[in-house]
């Protein structure tokens, strides 16, 4: 894996990291919906603004169809799974659930693509979700149907997640990285307008809740939409949805630094098992003479 790889998800697990945080302050205002619409909808808005100033050419006409498929699977589904179980979980419990998108990624790939998973990145994905169980440190949570159905609605999600990446790749060929992010969000934004509209409270946030949204949707979408699918067409839909490991890690940074909240042993030492597990997926070593090697 080259360095520019490496610092692109680096880069991505950091924006992505501050989501789930952002979406407890957003959901109890806009609801699950609400939260979803404003976030597709502002950073797909943002990112044909910026299309247009450049002379950008999006592939609309070419791609158009893929990219409606992709938006409804990579961003309305699961934003509106995700925001609907963060009214319900702790941001905590939503980063480790969405730390499964690198199991389903790695099912698919090899369904669709063809792709040998090798002892090494089995025991990457396994060793990289015990390590997020580590850093969240998952205390007690009572059990009700609620929490259940919250639960469910994060996994579905981390399956879209899954499943779409694989599908980019085996799919999509020659489209434009800016045309897939801002004509995904946008073609989403459209669909899901009719539906997610009367179900979004038209009130005026305050400034904190308003912050949330914007660095939600222009950091945590239209940015990092950017660098996501770049790294799946440089390094493929598994190695890129590894990325999720990496979101624990950088959410107990972030409230560490800006939260003053307790940097635990548990946390320290999982940052540590979920570096293994990813340099395990990302195949950052290598056998040889029956030693293993860093690239």
């Amino acid at each position: 894996m080259r360095p520019a790889d490496l610092l692109r998800m680096l880069a991505l697990a950091a924006i992505w990291g501050s989501s789930y945080a952002l979406m407890r302050i957003i959901t109890p205002v806009y609801g699950g919906a609400g939260t979803m619409w404003l976030r597709i909808g502002i950073a797909g808005l943002a990112l044909l603004l910026y299309a247009k100033a450049t002379s950008t050419d999006l592939g609309f006409r070419q791609h158009w169809r893929a990219y409606l498929f992709i938006g409804l699977m990579s961003s309305a589904l699961p934003f509106w799974l995700i925001g609907f179980a963060m009214q319900t979980l702790p941001a905590s419990y939503g980063a480790l659930l969405n730390a499964a998108s690198p199991l389903f990624g790695a099912v698919f790939a090899t369904l669709m693509l063809g792709e040998r998973l090798g002892a090494s990145r089995v025991v990457g994905l396994v060793v990289g979700f015990a390590g997020v169980g580590m850093i969240v440190n998952l205390g007690p949570l009572q059990v009700t149907p609620q929490v259940l159905l919250a639960a469910t609605a994060c996994v579905a999600a981390t399956v879209s997640y899954g499943f779409i990446s694989v599908w980019i790749k085996k799919y999509l060929k020659g489209a434009p990285n800016m045309g897939l992010a801002a004509c995904t969000l946008m073609l989403a934004t459209v669909v899901t307008t009719p539906l997610a509209l009367p179900l979004t409270p038209w009130v005026i946030p305050s400034l904190s809740v308003g912050m949330a949204v914007l660095t939600l949707a222009l950091m945590c979408s239209a940015i990092a939409y950017l660098l996501y699918y770049r790294l799946i067409a440089d390094i493929g839909p598994t190695k890129a949805i590894s990325v999720t490991f990496l979101i624990p890690v950088f959410g107990v940074m972030w409230g560490v630094v800006f939260l003053d909240e307790r940097l635990t042993l548990g946390a320290l030492l999982g940052g540590v098992v979920v570096c293994v597990g990813m340099s395990l997926v990302l195949g950052l070593w290598k056998r040889s003479d029956g030693v293993l090697q860093t690239r």
